[in-house]
């Protein structure tokens, strides 16, 4: 996870830099003889390029952070991704679904209705209606929502809701 306290560092260190460059510049339009004499010295330049360098590389150091971060959270996606498709080929192949019925169910869970799924699967509704009363009668439940609900209980180990 990216560090807020790095990200604020560099932000204001950018800040900083900026502000020193207007003061510096304000400065020698208003003819202070200190400010040019630092100029000639190349102080200015120097503060400013130390402050810029250190804020890219604690930039850099947190893109590089938040890139593994990212590939963790993708990871988990797809290990999750990975885990819902073996729980229902496990539940398919109990059912004895068909691939058609698979492909029906799939379509189900995404939230299609019949019209789209027909459509989808260039199917007559009938159809559609048909194999949708063959994966309730197989699976034993009454409806989309209680084939979702089932699914989600075992996906979450029961604890989708707490008492």
């Amino acid at each position: 996870m990216p560090s807020k306290s790095r990200l604020t560092f560099a932000f204001f260190a950018s800040f900083f830099c900026a502000f020193v460059m207007m003061f510096e510049d304000i400065g020698e339009a208003m003819g202070a003889q200190w400010i040019e004499r630092w100029d000639d010295l190349h102080v200015w330049e120097v503060l400013i390029m130390g402050f810029l360098f250190v804020a890219i590389l604690v930039l850099g150091l947190e893109v590089a952070k938040m890139r593994r971060y990212q590939e963790t959270l993708e990871d988990k996606v797809d290990r999750a991704s990975q885990a819902f498709e073996d729980l229902l080929a496990a539940y398919f192949d109990k059912w004895a679904f068909s691939e058609a019925e698979r492909d029906v169910t799939r379509l189900l869970l995404k939230g299609c209705s019949i019209a789209e799924m027909a459509e989808i699967r260039n199917a007559k509704e009938g159809t559609i209606k048909a194999q949708t009363n063959s994966i309730y009668k197989k699976s034993g439940y009454v409806g989309k929502a209680q084939l979702l609900s089932a699914l989600l209980e075992d996906l979450t180990n029961g604890g989708s809701v707490s008492v």
